[in-house]
């Protein structure tokens, strides 16, 4: 039987500022979530970011500043729109990995050297999924953003963050003024094989 809670998770855009919980509560979710989400060889090498009021702003200023500069003049607009329209929000959430500890698992087990990255980015993937089910699940909403070539340097350095860690994705999230759309569905029997 499917969870009820599984179908709850979808990508909102139209966020708000007004959250069911407080901010200790959602620290705590998240924590929660990097404490035990699974990685390969216990690496537990994903860190996230989670920023607040000031910091979520600066964050999204610096995003529309380097995105609007290289956006072609008939996309400006339209990525000055999408990314105030994450600044709206009530926070986000930044999530890296860390490469030294990438890099020390893969010389500890020399084997599987050339898979630690993957299995790091998988790893990071759930934890993403966990976080944004967990806030499903809580009444916020949230939605993936992938600013990171655009950004990285500048919030490394704005939040003086260590070097080896690497930005992967962007979660703002906050309450949903609008939910999604519908969703649509390929077809399963493309997308799932069953063997017997």
């Amino acid at each position: 039987m499917l969870s009820k809670n599984i179908g709850r998770r979808r990508t909102i855009y139209a966020l708000g500022k007004d959250l069911p919980l407080d901010e200790k509560a959602v620290v705590q979710l998240i924590e929660d979530c990097v404490l035990h989400c699974p990685t390969a060889f216990n690496m537990q090498s994903a860190r996230t970011v989670i920023l607040f009021r000031q910091s979520h702003a600066d964050f999204w200023k610096m995003v529309e500043k380097e995105a609007v500069a290289a956006a072609s003049s008939e996309k400006k607009e339209q990525a000055m729109k999408n990314i105030r329209r994450f600044s709206e929000a009530y926070a986000t959430i930044l999530f890296y990995e860390d490469s030294d500890v990438v890099k020390e698992f893969a010389a500890k087990f020399p084997l599987y050297r050339q898979n630690m990255e993957t299995w790091a980015m998988q790893a990071n993937g759930m934890l993403e999924y966990m976080i944004w089910q967990v806030l499903a699940e809580n009444g916020i909403g949230a939605s993936l953003q992938h600013y990171t070539e655009l950004v990285e340097t500048q919030t490394s350095r704005h939040f003086n963050l260590p070097k080896s860690w690497k930005m992967v994705a962007q979660m703002p999230f906050g309450s949903i003024v609008r939910p999604a759309a519908e969703k649509t569905f390929l077809p399963l029997a493309d997308r799932v094989k069953i063997f017997r």
